[in-house]
This record gives structure tokens, sequence and C-alpha cells, in this order.
């Protein structure tokens, strides 16, 4: 099969998929994309590998893949673009043998817990560096980190089983923090609405019906027919939160609907600060953000749906037109974010697969003085938080200065145009995500 013969001295990080569903398959779309690293391993329990070819050529969400697969389930392999990828359907991660291949780190987006444990024996026996959990499980691995509110705190010589959490805190934790910095949260709900997601039912059935991996509901209503109705249903949005931002997770409660809709997910938060902001305070914060430090956060004031967020290279857009106070000290906000891009598991891939040495080799084109003094001066963060951020502008100065004079141009002409941007400066704070400097629309995929 073509690309059968890649050899690894590419210098590029090699990579192993654990789980090859819809998580597992954009990591796949957007490293083709971006080549980040070399995917040389999937493992999945279907092991019909014509069938994982197909479903990446074709997808009904992101449409078809700009490249050319091939695949037989007689080798079990895939050739993507001319690259050869192996596959495997072994039901344990630790049984996997990715070192065969030259695997660096693996990406685990089952969902499953089990492999969660499995990975700490995996990296115990040397050869896999790092393993990256795409969900948020409740004990098992290191650290969890989300980009634009811990990522600092991510230690390679600690830290080997890495959780990337769940799409709902990947979208709200960076927004709570820069209110909480900013304003301070005093308490607040959050309500997420949410997709269904593979195991719900098209048509009414049991509860048992609809178990996923590892896990059971009890609540009779997630048995209805996902298509037709608005279900109700607790989150593990908090407890996710707890690992990121404890002191702000012990003030907050969230429910979530699932909601018949394919992709792209929202969140709304009603929150009581601890000083009083108006509207539009938020929305320059937040505008402010998009500009400044947009590898995470985005902001958006144009007339759109959640299908425009489809395939969003930020982990969240604050969407500035439903922003709303009270007068007092009661907000609320509007957040969207697409709940399956595997953007955040492809980025922890990339930099936590690489020594702090390595990452510092790899962006050294800066201007660091000018670019540490606006971050100080700001006062958004501290020190040691801003040449953090410096690491991830190097990386993307060329593109970001083109993105960021046209960003600033179509500002500009925005507030000119709209009475609801009238006077709305440019103060704020910030957070990391991919990207930097996206212009105001969301990038479409």
């Amino acid at each position: 099969m073509a690309g059968e013969g890649i050899e690894r001295a590419t210098g590029l990080l090699t990579v192993g998929i654990n789980g090859f569903g819809r998580i597992g398959r954009a990591v796949l779309r957007i490293n083709e994309q971006e080549r980040s690293f070399r995917v040389a391993v999937v493992n999945d329990l279907d092991p019909n590998v014509e069938n994982h070819a197909y479903l990446l050529k074709y997808d009904s969400a992101y449409g078809r893949f700009g490249g050319r697969v091939e695949a037989s389930n007689g080798d079990m392999r895939m050739a993507v673009n001319g690259q050869s990828v192996r596959f495997y359907a072994v039901p344990d991660i630790s049984e996997v043998p990715w070192t065969e291949h030259g695997v660096d780190v693996v990406i685990d987006a089952t969902g499953v817990y089990q492999n969660v444990l499995s990975s700490q024996k995996l990296v115990e026996r040397g050869g896999v560096k790092k393993v990256i959990v795409t969900h948020a499980p409740k004990d098992g691995v290191d650290h969890t980190v989300i980009f634009g509110v811990n990522e600092q705190t991510y230690e390679p010589a600690a830290h080997h089983v890495v959780s990337t959490s769940i799409c709902d805190a990947n979208a709200t934790a960076p927004v709570l923090r820069l209110l909480d910095e900013t304003y301070g949260v005093e308490h607040g709900y959050i309500t997420t609405l949410h997709p269904w997601l593979s195991y719900q039912n098209l048509v009414d059935g049991s509860v048992h019906s609809v178990a996923s991996p590892g896990h059971f509901w009890q609540d009779f209503s997630l048995g209805r027919a996902s298509s037709v109705s608005l279900i109700p249903k607790n989150t593990t949005l908090v407890e996710a939160l707890r690992h990121v931002l404890p002191d702000v997770a012990l003030r907050l409660d969230a429910i979530s609907f699932r909601v018949p809709t394919g992709i792209v997910a929202a969140s709304d938060l009603t929150l009581n600060l601890r000083r009083r902001a108006t509207a539009a305070d938020l929305n320059a914060l937040f505008r402010a953000a998009a500009v400044r430090d947009a590898r995470v956060i985005g902001y958006e004031e144009d007339h759109l749906v959640s299908i425009d967020f489809l395939g969003i290279e930020q982990s969240v857009f604050v969407d500035g037109r439903w922003t709303r106070a009270n007068g007092g000290n009661g907000v609320k906000l509007v957040l969207w974010y697409d709940n399956e891009w595997g953007r955040i598991a492809h980025r922890q891939a990339s930099e936590y697969g690489m020594s702090r040495q390595e990452r510092a080799s790899n962006s050294r084109a800066a201007d660091d003085g000018v670019r540490l003094h606006r971050c100080e001066a700001q006062q958004v963060r501290p020190a040691d938080v801003c040449l953090n951020r410096l690491a991830a502008y190097r990386r993307d100065r060329p593109a970001v200065r083109r993105r960021a004079h046209r960003a600033s141009a179509r500002a500009g002409d925005a507030r000119r145009s709209d009475r609801g941007c009238a006077g709305a400066g440019l103060s704020g704070d910030g957070a990391a995500g991919r990207a930097a400097h996206r212009h105001r629309r969301p990038v479409l995929r």
C-alpha cells in the first residue's frame, strides 16, 4: 500500500490514536491540515479498516476529507495522503504495540475509564511518553489542562497521563477565569445545550438501551427519542471545573439539555459578579481577549446560529449580541463551541509530547521584549503566565500580524457603523487557544 515505507526520520512527533470515533477522526483531520505530528497507529475495537476509511472520507458534520484515503482490511492499514497508518483492534490500551511503531504520545479518545487506568501502566513501561485523555475522568490522570486557564501548571517530569477535560469545561472555564480575575464571580448557574450523542435513542427505549461505555444512566428521560425532544439531564461540568478552577467551581451549579441537533453546543451563563459591570464592559473585555490572545476565546456580534460555529479553531466564542447586565451585579452570557472538533487533544499532543527545551527551541522569532511589556503593562497575568503566552505568540507571529491588521480594520468599520459597539473600548483580559488573532467571524470548515 502507498506510504508503507515512511521513515520516522521526519523529525515530527509520532502519535497513536486510541478510539477512532468522532474525536479520533477529528484529530486526524486537523493534523492533516497542520502537520504537527505523524499519526502512525490507530486502535479501535472495530477491525473494519475500510469502514473507518469511509467515515474519515465522508463526514456528515465536517464534509468530505480533503485528501487521499486508501484502506485494506487484509493488512490492517490505511494510507492517508500517502502516509501509512497501522490499525489494531485491541480492547486494552496498554496491550497495543505502540512502541513497535515509535509512538511518543497516545491520544485516548475512547471515553472509557478503564483505558485511563491502563494508561498509567503503559507510561510506566516506557516508550510511550504521554497519554492525552479526551474526557474528564474522576481520577487516574496526573493532571487536567484547559488552555487559557491552567496550561502553565503542566510539569513534564510529573504529568504523563493528562486530561483535556470535557468540551463544556473547555468553553466555560476560560470565560469564568477571565470574569473572576476582572470582576469576581460571586455565584451562578450554567445551562449547557448539548447536541445528541451516538448512544442516545432515535425512538423511545429503556434507559438501559442508552448505556455508554463504562456508564449506565439512571434518568429514564434519557431513553426518550433524541430527535424530537429537548431532554434535561445532569452534567459533570462543575465537577470538571473543580480540576482547574476549584474556588470558582464551589460557587456554581449547572444542568444540561440534550437538544435535537447534530453538532455545536452552547452554554448560558447566569452569574452574580462581585463588582458591577455593564453589558458594554463585558463585551469590551471579551472583544479585547479575542483580538489580543484569541487562541481560546473568540468574539462575535453578527447574527449567527449554532451551525455557523462548526469547526471553529477556538475553544469558545462569546456571542456579544446576547450579553446582558441587570443594572446590579447580575449578568448573562451566551457561549458557542464545537463539541467534537478535536483541536484541544491535538494541541496537547503537539505541545506536551515535547520537553520544555524542545518547545522553546521551536519558537524563537518574536519581539519578546515588546510582547512581554504589553502583557505585564495590562496587568492581566503574572510574569510567568505572560512568558507562557510568548511561546504561543512566537509560533504564530507571521500570520498573527496579517490577521491582527485585518481584524483591526474591521473593528474600526464596525465601531463606526454599529451603534451597539460605540464607546466599548479595548481593555480587558484574554486566554490562550489555537490560531491567534482570528478575524471576528468564526473560521468555518
